[in-house]
């Protein structure tokens, strides 16, 4: 997985094989305290929940929890998000272009949860990543994921340039 651009996992994996989406949750939430601030709700905003298990041909890859601001995600729950990443509807339903994102990527354990969507141990090692994206037109965080990928079956690639 490279970190030189701002896409999609379906978009990312696209030269590497299938990618195939099954929607688990796609719903209007009270967000954790912790996602209405980064994602800078108001107290009692909700936000829209979307939680995705992510196979590339055919074997689980990561599973997906995303929280989206409402006015933005909303429509989004009646979109076909098993065939279409969230990335692009979110630009579709906002007449704008995503602009960045900040990730962290960090080690970390499988949770019972997300061990048994991955078929892995509880506990084995995973890729916690978590994605805050913002509108290019603004500052505007909309979108905030975060993706447990199965740490046997992808790697992290960047290149670095000394300025």
């Amino acid at each position: 997985m490279l970190f030189r651009s701002l896409l999609g996992l379906q978009e990312t994996f696209v030269p590497h094989g299938d990618v195939r989406n099954v929607v688990r949750i796609a719903t209007v939430v009270a967000p954790p305290r912790a996602v209405a601030r980064k994602l800078r709700l108001a107290p009692g905003d909700d936000a829209v929940y979307i939680e995705r298990l992510r196979y590339l041909d055919d074997e689980p890859l990561s599973l997906d929890i995303t929280y989206l601001v409402p006015d933005l995600g909303a429509p989004l729950i009646g979109e076909d998000l098993e065939h279409h990443d969230i990335f692009a509807l979110l630009e579709e339903v906002s007449g704008a272009q995503l602009g960045r994102a900040a990730v962290t990527v960090e080690a970390s354990a499988a949770d019972p949860h997300s061990a048994a969507q991955l078929e892995i141990a509880s506990g084995a090692p995973i890729l916690l990543l978590e994605r805050l994206t913002h509108l290019e037109s603004g500052d505007r965080p909309v979108d905030l994921e975060y993706v447990r990928m199965r740490s046997d079956r992808v790697s992290l690639r960047s290149t670095a340039h000394r300025s």
